[in-house]
């Protein structure tokens, strides 16, 4: 075997134990087969670990990105999450700059239903 094979080796022993300690940590697993699997993962319970047939991985998780200046829902209501003053609101008029809708991202909430349903305020984006 050549350096060069042991060390691809390596790095896919090395991607199948993190698989099985993040399936060992409860973290949620993925698979597909890799002869027609294509771009379609599948969610799996019960992983059996045949890594020549089939593809793992750790489910990807979305991430909450702040607002740009566009993505900004003027018109909407924003209040403070976890307040106490649940009442209290404010009517979003302008996008303001980067370092203030980064801010809303970890404090606020907003509503585009008049308070019916409350969202970060943030631009949820799916992983790969």
């Amino acid at each position: 075997m050549t350096k060069e094979q042991a060390a691809v080796d390596t790095r896919d022993l090395d991607y199948q134990i993190g698989a099985m300690q993040a399936f060992k940590a409860r973290r949620q697993i993925e698979c597909r087969f890799r002869d027609t699997g294509g771009d379609v993962w599948k969610l799996v319970v019960d992983p059996k670990w045949n890594w020549d047939l089939v593809e793992y991985r750790i489910k990807p998780t979305a991430k909450l990105r702040a607002w740009t200046e566009d993505d900004v829902p003027l018109g909407a209501w924003m209040r403070v999450k976890d307040s106490n003053c649940g009442r209290r609101r404010v009517l979003i008029c302008g996008t303001y700059d980067e370092l203030t809708r980064s801010t809303w991202l970890s404090t606020s909430e907003h509503s585009t239903d008049g308070g019916k349903t409350w969202l970060p305020c943030g631009v949820v984006e799916e992983a790969k």
